[in-house]
Protein backbone atom coordinates (compact mmCIF):
# COMPACT_ATOMS: atom_id res chain seq x y z
CA UNK A 1 0.00 0.00 0.00
CA UNK A 2 1.29 3.47 -1.05
CA UNK A 3 2.09 5.89 1.86
CA UNK A 4 0.11 8.95 0.97
CA UNK A 5 2.54 12.00 -0.13
CA UNK A 6 3.31 15.10 1.89
CA UNK A 7 1.09 18.62 1.25
CA UNK A 8 3.76 20.34 -0.76
CA UNK A 9 2.31 23.55 -2.00
CA UNK A 10 1.70 24.19 -5.41
CA UNK A 11 3.31 26.66 -7.62
CA UNK A 12 1.48 30.64 -7.03
CA UNK A 13 0.99 29.85 -3.29
CA UNK A 14 2.96 31.43 -0.68
CA UNK A 15 4.33 29.43 1.71
CA UNK A 16 3.55 31.50 4.53
CA UNK A 17 -0.08 30.05 4.27
CA UNK A 18 1.24 26.36 4.72
CA UNK A 19 1.37 25.15 7.98
CA UNK A 20 4.07 22.91 7.83
CA UNK A 21 6.19 22.52 11.54
CA UNK A 22 8.83 24.84 11.94
CA UNK A 23 11.36 21.74 11.51
CA UNK A 24 9.80 21.17 8.16
CA UNK A 25 9.68 24.51 6.34
CA UNK A 26 12.86 24.80 5.16
CA UNK A 27 12.81 21.20 3.45
CA UNK A 28 8.77 22.50 2.06
CA UNK A 29 10.39 25.62 0.54
CA UNK A 30 13.27 24.00 -1.16
CA UNK A 31 10.45 21.74 -2.94
CA UNK A 32 8.27 24.86 -3.39
CA UNK A 33 11.30 26.30 -5.35
CA UNK A 34 12.02 22.74 -7.27
CA UNK A 35 8.02 22.92 -8.16
CA UNK A 36 8.07 26.72 -9.37
CA UNK A 37 11.69 25.61 -11.33
CA UNK A 38 9.33 22.97 -13.29
CA UNK A 39 6.21 25.19 -13.77
CA UNK A 40 8.43 27.49 -15.29
CA UNK A 41 10.18 24.64 -17.48
CA UNK A 42 7.13 23.16 -18.62
CA UNK A 43 5.50 26.48 -19.03
CA UNK A 44 8.67 27.70 -21.52
CA UNK A 45 8.24 24.35 -23.44
CA UNK A 46 4.65 24.73 -23.92
CA UNK A 47 4.74 28.50 -25.06
CA UNK A 48 3.44 30.15 -21.98
CA UNK A 49 3.62 32.95 -20.42
CA UNK A 50 6.99 33.14 -18.56
CA UNK A 51 5.79 36.07 -16.09
CA UNK A 52 3.66 33.86 -13.94
CA UNK A 53 6.22 31.56 -13.53
CA UNK A 54 8.41 34.48 -11.70
CA UNK A 55 5.31 35.37 -9.62
CA UNK A 56 5.37 32.34 -8.53
CA UNK A 57 9.12 32.04 -8.12
CA UNK A 58 9.48 35.10 -6.04
CA UNK A 59 5.92 34.34 -4.01
CA UNK A 60 7.82 30.97 -3.00
CA UNK A 61 11.35 33.03 -1.83
CA UNK A 62 9.03 35.28 0.14
CA UNK A 63 7.47 32.94 1.76
CA UNK A 64 10.36 30.65 2.45
CA UNK A 65 11.11 33.86 5.08
CA UNK A 66 8.33 35.13 6.09
CA UNK A 67 8.14 32.99 9.25
CA UNK A 68 11.79 34.20 11.31
CA UNK A 69 12.64 31.88 13.99
CA UNK A 70 11.15 33.05 17.54
CA UNK A 71 14.02 34.97 19.39
CA UNK A 72 15.07 34.28 22.72
CA UNK A 73 12.35 34.63 25.54
CA UNK A 74 12.57 39.05 26.67
CA UNK A 75 14.94 39.01 29.81
CA UNK A 76 12.92 41.31 32.41
CA UNK A 77 13.87 45.18 32.73
CA UNK A 78 17.07 45.74 35.24
CA UNK A 79 17.26 48.82 37.43
CA UNK A 80 21.22 50.53 37.42
CA UNK A 81 21.96 50.95 40.55
CA UNK A 82 25.06 53.19 41.18
CA UNK A 83 27.83 51.19 43.76
CA UNK A 84 28.13 53.08 46.81
CA UNK A 85 31.94 53.44 48.07
CA UNK A 86 32.75 50.78 50.42
CA UNK A 87 33.46 51.92 54.29
CA UNK A 88 37.12 50.58 53.69
CA UNK A 89 38.01 53.48 50.94
CA UNK A 90 37.07 55.95 53.61
CA UNK A 91 39.90 58.94 52.73
CA UNK A 92 39.73 61.81 54.82
CA UNK A 93 41.86 65.13 52.85
CA UNK A 94 43.74 67.45 55.74
CA UNK A 95 44.91 70.90 54.64
CA UNK A 96 48.56 71.47 55.88
CA UNK A 97 48.82 75.55 55.83
CA UNK A 98 52.11 76.71 57.58
CA UNK A 99 53.85 79.97 58.46
CA UNK A 100 56.69 81.06 60.83
CA UNK A 101 55.80 83.78 62.46
CA UNK A 102 58.77 86.61 62.85
CA UNK A 103 60.84 85.40 65.36
CA UNK A 104 59.84 82.02 65.91
CA UNK A 105 62.38 78.72 64.46
CA UNK A 106 59.19 76.12 64.08
CA UNK A 107 55.79 76.56 61.95
CA UNK A 108 52.62 77.29 62.83
CA UNK A 109 49.54 75.02 61.84
CA UNK A 110 46.08 76.68 60.61
CA UNK A 111 43.69 74.61 62.55
CA UNK A 112 39.91 75.46 62.33
CA UNK A 113 36.83 74.60 65.16
CA UNK A 114 34.66 72.03 63.31
CA UNK A 115 32.23 69.83 65.49
CA UNK A 116 33.55 71.06 68.78
CA UNK A 117 37.20 70.14 68.36
CA UNK A 118 40.13 72.19 66.78
CA UNK A 119 41.51 70.00 63.53
CA UNK A 120 43.27 71.20 60.13
CA UNK A 121 40.80 72.17 57.44
CA UNK A 122 39.82 68.42 56.41
CA UNK A 123 37.14 67.11 54.13
CA UNK A 124 35.62 63.39 53.17
CA UNK A 125 36.83 62.55 49.24
CA UNK A 126 33.71 61.74 47.34
CA UNK A 127 34.48 58.81 45.27
CA UNK A 128 35.62 59.65 41.72
CA UNK A 129 36.85 63.17 42.57
CA UNK A 130 39.97 64.46 42.17
CA UNK A 131 41.94 66.24 44.69
CA UNK A 132 41.41 70.26 42.99
CA UNK A 133 37.89 69.34 43.15
CA UNK A 134 38.16 68.29 47.37
CA UNK A 135 40.39 71.03 48.33
CA UNK A 136 37.04 73.35 46.96
CA UNK A 137 35.12 72.33 50.13
CA UNK A 138 37.61 73.04 53.18
CA UNK A 139 39.18 76.49 51.03
CA UNK A 140 36.76 77.94 49.30
CA UNK A 141 33.73 76.37 51.26
CA UNK A 142 34.82 76.60 55.03
CA UNK A 143 37.36 79.46 55.49
CA UNK A 144 36.29 81.52 52.04
CA UNK A 145 39.59 81.55 50.08
CA UNK A 146 39.11 82.88 46.22
CA UNK A 147 39.46 80.16 43.17
CA UNK A 148 43.16 80.55 42.23
CA UNK A 149 44.58 81.40 45.45
CA UNK A 150 45.22 78.23 47.21
CA UNK A 151 47.90 75.11 45.98
CA UNK A 152 48.65 71.56 46.37
CA UNK A 153 52.20 71.30 46.56
CA UNK A 154 53.10 67.88 48.26
CA UNK A 155 51.34 65.23 48.88
CA UNK A 156 52.17 63.21 51.73
CA UNK A 157 51.61 59.86 52.58
CA UNK A 158 48.69 58.12 53.75
CA UNK A 159 48.23 57.21 57.47
CA UNK A 160 45.65 54.49 58.70
CA UNK A 161 43.87 56.51 60.80
CA UNK A 162 40.27 56.36 63.76
CA UNK A 163 36.88 56.79 61.74
CA UNK A 164 34.96 55.63 65.00
CA UNK A 165 34.30 51.91 63.52
CA UNK A 166 34.29 49.55 66.12
CA UNK A 167 37.24 47.06 64.42
CA UNK A 168 40.02 49.58 66.41
CA UNK A 169 43.56 51.09 65.40
CA UNK A 170 44.39 47.96 63.55
CA UNK A 171 41.35 46.98 61.63
CA UNK A 172 39.88 47.63 57.76
CA UNK A 173 37.58 49.63 59.05
CA UNK A 174 39.91 53.01 60.40
CA UNK A 175 39.70 55.59 57.96
CA UNK A 176 42.69 56.43 55.85
CA UNK A 177 44.29 60.21 56.58
CA UNK A 178 45.49 61.90 53.66
CA UNK A 179 47.67 64.96 54.69
CA UNK A 180 48.56 67.40 51.62
CA UNK A 181 50.96 70.48 51.53
CA UNK A 182 48.95 73.41 50.63
CA UNK A 183 50.43 77.23 49.38
CA UNK A 184 48.83 80.30 48.83
CA UNK A 185 49.02 83.41 47.11
CA UNK A 186 49.01 87.07 48.78
CA UNK A 187 45.03 87.02 48.06
CA UNK A 188 44.74 83.84 49.92
CA UNK A 189 46.62 84.98 52.99
CA UNK A 190 44.40 88.05 52.79
CA UNK A 191 41.37 86.17 52.72
CA UNK A 192 42.16 84.15 55.41
CA UNK A 193 38.99 84.65 58.60
CA UNK A 194 39.72 85.67 61.69
CA UNK A 195 38.74 83.38 63.63
CA UNK A 196 41.39 80.59 63.00
CA UNK A 197 44.29 79.50 65.17
CA UNK A 198 48.19 78.77 64.64
CA UNK A 199 49.29 75.90 66.63
CA UNK A 200 52.81 74.08 66.92
CA UNK A 201 53.28 70.37 66.72
CA UNK A 202 53.59 69.97 70.12
CA UNK A 203 50.59 72.58 70.95
CA UNK A 204 48.58 70.17 68.70
CA UNK A 205 49.60 66.87 70.30
CA UNK A 206 49.55 68.45 73.46
CA UNK A 207 46.22 69.73 73.51
CA UNK A 208 43.95 68.28 70.47
CA UNK A 209 41.10 66.38 70.94
CA UNK A 210 41.27 65.57 67.95
CA UNK A 211 42.75 61.48 67.61
CA UNK A 212 43.67 61.52 64.07
CA UNK A 213 44.84 65.26 64.27
CA UNK A 214 47.44 64.13 66.45
CA UNK A 215 48.19 61.09 64.28
CA UNK A 216 48.99 63.60 62.03
CA UNK A 217 51.09 65.60 63.98
CA UNK A 218 53.02 62.60 65.03
CA UNK A 219 53.68 61.73 61.39
CA UNK A 220 55.07 65.17 60.16
CA UNK A 221 57.42 65.36 63.51
CA UNK A 222 58.81 61.73 62.46
CA UNK A 223 58.70 61.44 59.07
CA UNK A 224 58.43 65.07 57.43
CA UNK A 225 61.67 67.00 58.25
CA UNK A 226 61.36 69.87 55.49
CA UNK A 227 57.64 70.64 56.94
CA UNK A 228 59.20 71.49 60.16
CA UNK A 229 61.91 74.01 59.03
CA UNK A 230 60.26 75.69 55.94
CA UNK A 231 57.38 77.76 55.13
CA UNK A 232 55.11 78.42 51.97
CA UNK A 233 54.93 82.26 51.54
CA UNK A 234 53.84 81.79 48.06
CA UNK A 235 53.14 78.65 45.69
CA UNK A 236 55.80 77.24 43.82
CA UNK A 237 56.38 77.01 39.79
CA UNK A 238 55.77 73.10 39.99
CA UNK A 239 52.72 74.27 41.99
CA UNK A 240 51.28 76.83 39.81
CA UNK A 241 51.67 74.39 36.41
CA UNK A 242 50.87 71.99 37.73
CA UNK A 243 47.13 73.29 38.67
CA UNK A 244 47.43 74.12 34.97
CA UNK A 245 48.21 71.15 33.30
CA UNK A 246 45.36 69.36 36.00
CA UNK A 247 42.87 72.00 34.21
CA UNK A 248 43.87 71.41 30.91
CA UNK A 249 43.86 67.19 30.12
CA UNK A 250 41.97 67.18 27.08
CA UNK A 251 43.52 66.77 23.44
CA UNK A 252 43.88 70.80 23.34
CA UNK A 253 46.03 72.57 25.92
CA UNK A 254 45.42 76.23 26.30
CA UNK A 255 47.94 78.58 27.77
CA UNK A 256 46.69 81.84 29.07
CA UNK A 257 49.20 84.68 28.71
CA UNK A 258 48.32 85.66 32.83
CA UNK A 259 49.03 81.90 33.55
CA UNK A 260 52.47 81.87 31.95
CA UNK A 261 53.53 85.24 33.32
CA UNK A 262 52.49 83.70 36.94
CA UNK A 263 54.60 80.43 36.59
CA UNK A 264 57.48 82.12 35.18
CA UNK A 265 57.31 84.86 37.97
CA UNK A 266 57.49 82.58 40.64
CA UNK A 267 60.29 80.25 38.89
CA UNK A 268 63.89 80.21 38.42
CA UNK A 269 64.23 78.02 34.95
CA UNK A 270 62.53 77.69 32.10
CA UNK A 271 59.08 76.05 31.71
CA UNK A 272 59.46 73.00 29.92
CA UNK A 273 56.00 72.10 28.59
CA UNK A 274 57.60 69.30 26.43
CA UNK A 275 59.98 66.62 26.81
CA UNK A 276 61.22 63.29 25.57
CA UNK A 277 62.10 61.61 28.94
CA UNK A 278 59.38 63.87 31.28
CA UNK A 279 60.83 65.03 34.92
CA UNK A 280 58.42 67.16 36.08
CA UNK A 281 54.82 66.24 37.35
CA UNK A 282 53.06 69.06 34.85
CA UNK A 283 55.33 67.86 31.48
CA UNK A 284 53.93 65.71 28.74
CA UNK A 285 56.15 63.57 26.46
CA UNK A 286 57.48 65.22 23.34
CA UNK A 287 58.42 62.74 20.63
CA UNK A 288 62.03 63.96 19.61
CA UNK A 289 61.32 67.64 20.26
CA UNK A 290 61.12 69.96 23.38
CA UNK A 291 59.29 72.69 23.94
CA UNK A 292 59.42 75.45 26.94
CA UNK A 293 59.30 79.02 27.72
CA UNK A 294 62.45 81.12 28.98
CA UNK A 295 63.48 84.16 30.68
CA UNK A 296 66.95 85.89 31.92
CA UNK A 297 66.29 83.92 35.18
CA UNK A 298 67.21 80.87 33.12
CA UNK A 299 70.83 80.70 32.84
CA UNK A 300 72.57 80.01 29.25
CA UNK A 301 75.69 78.35 28.41
CA UNK A 302 77.84 77.78 25.32
CA UNK A 303 76.77 74.91 23.50
CA UNK A 304 75.78 72.80 20.23
CA UNK A 305 73.34 70.51 19.15
CA UNK A 306 74.04 67.17 16.61
CA UNK A 307 73.38 66.12 13.38
CA UNK A 308 70.52 66.88 12.62
CA UNK A 309 68.80 68.96 15.39
CA UNK A 310 67.22 72.07 14.57
CA UNK A 311 66.50 74.59 17.55
CA UNK A 312 64.64 77.65 16.99
CA UNK A 313 64.03 81.10 19.29
CA UNK A 314 61.26 83.06 19.68
CA UNK A 315 60.96 86.62 21.45
CA UNK A 316 57.84 87.53 23.03
CA UNK A 317 59.25 90.00 25.09
CA UNK A 318 62.34 92.29 24.86
CA UNK A 319 65.80 91.99 23.21
CA UNK A 320 67.81 88.68 22.78
CA UNK A 321 71.53 88.35 21.61
CA UNK A 322 73.12 85.08 19.97
CA UNK A 323 76.69 84.78 19.36
CA UNK A 324 77.13 81.59 16.81
CA UNK A 325 79.82 80.02 14.74
CA UNK A 326 80.53 76.48 13.29
CA UNK A 327 81.68 73.81 15.35
CA UNK A 328 84.48 73.42 12.88
CA UNK A 329 85.59 76.95 12.79
CA UNK A 330 88.87 78.32 14.46
CA UNK A 331 90.08 81.64 15.99
CA UNK A 332 87.88 84.13 17.96
CA UNK A 333 87.01 86.33 14.81
CA UNK A 334 84.75 84.09 13.26
CA UNK A 335 82.33 84.22 15.96
CA UNK A 336 79.11 85.96 14.55
CA UNK A 337 75.96 87.86 16.73
CA UNK A 338 72.74 88.71 16.12
CA UNK A 339 69.81 90.20 18.00
CA UNK A 340 66.50 89.82 18.19
CA UNK A 341 63.81 91.81 19.39
CA UNK A 342 60.37 91.14 20.05
CA UNK A 343 58.40 89.56 17.23
CA UNK A 344 62.08 87.89 15.86
CA UNK A 345 62.65 84.57 15.50
CA UNK A 346 65.77 82.54 14.74
CA UNK A 347 67.10 78.76 13.84
CA UNK A 348 69.88 77.30 14.46
CA UNK A 349 71.27 74.99 12.48
CA UNK A 350 72.48 71.46 13.73
CA UNK A 351 76.81 71.53 14.93
CA UNK A 352 76.62 75.23 15.53
CA UNK A 353 77.96 76.49 18.91
CA UNK A 354 75.98 79.01 20.02
CA UNK A 355 75.26 81.36 23.21
CA UNK A 356 71.70 83.25 24.00
CA UNK A 357 71.33 85.72 26.35
CA UNK A 358 68.99 88.62 27.29
CA UNK A 359 69.99 92.17 27.07
CA UNK A 360 66.96 93.19 29.78
CA UNK A 361 66.18 91.80 32.62
CA UNK A 362 62.08 91.51 31.64
CA UNK A 363 62.79 89.03 28.31
CA UNK A 364 60.48 86.63 27.76
CA UNK A 365 60.74 83.86 24.68
CA UNK A 366 59.78 80.25 23.85
CA UNK A 367 62.10 77.70 22.06
CA UNK A 368 61.70 74.05 20.07
CA UNK A 369 64.39 71.82 19.54
CA UNK A 370 63.77 68.97 17.05
CA UNK A 371 65.09 66.27 15.31
CA UNK A 372 68.02 65.26 17.24
CA UNK A 373 69.39 61.58 18.22
CA UNK A 374 69.78 60.33 21.80
CA UNK A 375 67.14 62.83 24.32
CA UNK A 376 66.99 66.75 22.52
CA UNK A 377 66.78 66.82 26.48
CA UNK A 378 70.06 65.06 27.77
CA UNK A 379 72.97 67.12 28.35
CA UNK A 380 76.05 65.26 27.36
CA UNK A 381 78.43 64.14 24.80
CA UNK A 382 77.88 64.98 21.27
CA UNK A 383 75.99 62.10 19.31
CA UNK A 384 74.57 60.47 22.69
CA UNK A 385 72.51 63.29 24.12
CA UNK A 386 70.66 65.99 22.86
CA UNK A 387 72.93 69.16 24.17
CA UNK A 388 76.61 69.20 24.56
CA UNK A 389 78.45 71.71 26.18
CA UNK A 390 81.91 73.50 26.14
CA UNK A 391 82.61 70.80 29.29
CA UNK A 392 82.16 67.37 27.02
CA UNK A 393 83.03 68.90 23.83
CA UNK A 394 85.46 67.20 21.59
CA UNK A 395 87.11 70.75 20.84
CA UNK A 396 88.93 71.22 23.89
CA UNK A 397 91.79 74.06 23.09
CA UNK A 398 90.30 75.13 20.00
CA UNK A 399 87.29 77.35 20.35
CA UNK A 400 88.89 80.75 21.89
CA UNK A 401 85.49 83.39 22.32
CA UNK A 402 85.19 86.28 21.16
CA UNK A 403 86.34 89.19 24.62
CA UNK A 404 83.03 90.88 24.13
CA UNK A 405 81.20 87.18 23.92
CA UNK A 406 83.38 86.54 26.95
CA UNK A 407 82.54 89.54 28.90
CA UNK A 408 78.39 89.02 28.26
CA UNK A 409 78.86 85.32 29.59
CA UNK A 410 81.05 86.08 32.52
CA UNK A 411 77.88 88.10 33.60
CA UNK A 412 75.11 86.32 32.54
CA UNK A 413 76.86 83.18 34.51
CA UNK A 414 75.99 84.73 37.55
CA UNK A 415 72.97 84.78 39.95
CA UNK A 416 69.81 86.72 38.01
CA UNK A 417 69.96 89.24 40.86
CA UNK A 418 73.56 89.55 40.97
CA UNK A 419 73.73 90.45 37.36
CA UNK A 420 74.54 94.61 35.95
CA UNK A 421 71.73 94.54 32.79
CA UNK A 422 72.80 98.15 32.78
CA UNK A 423 76.61 96.04 31.44
CA UNK A 424 74.92 93.77 29.35
CA UNK A 425 72.89 96.25 27.24
CA UNK A 426 75.91 98.43 27.03
CA UNK A 427 78.02 95.47 25.71
CA UNK A 428 75.49 93.43 23.82
CA UNK A 429 74.53 97.01 21.99
CA UNK A 430 78.28 97.91 20.78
Amino acid sequence: MKKPKKNVSAPGVSRAKVTAPAAGRKTAAKKGVKAAGAAEVSSARSGAAKPAAKEARAKTRKGAHAAPKPGPPARPAVEMVTAKPSPLSVHVLYCLLREIPEGESLPRFLLVSKNGSMTFPCTRMRDGEDLFESLRRPLIGDLGLPKDSYFPETELSMIRGYGGGSGGADSLNSWFLYPVDVSLTDEGWAALPSGVEWWTLEEIAANSKEPNVKTIANHLRETWYELLSTQRPAPTMNALASHWAAHNRSGVRVLRDPQLQKILEVGDRAFNLRVVDPYLPYQKQGLGFTWSFFTPKDGQDVHVHGMPMVEIYGVLKGCLQIWYKFINQRGAQVWRRVTLEEGDWAEVEPLHCHLAIWLDPDGLGTVFRAGGLGSPAGVGKLGNSGKTTCKDCYKKGQCTRHPLMKQLADQYSRPFKARDYSLIAEWGRS
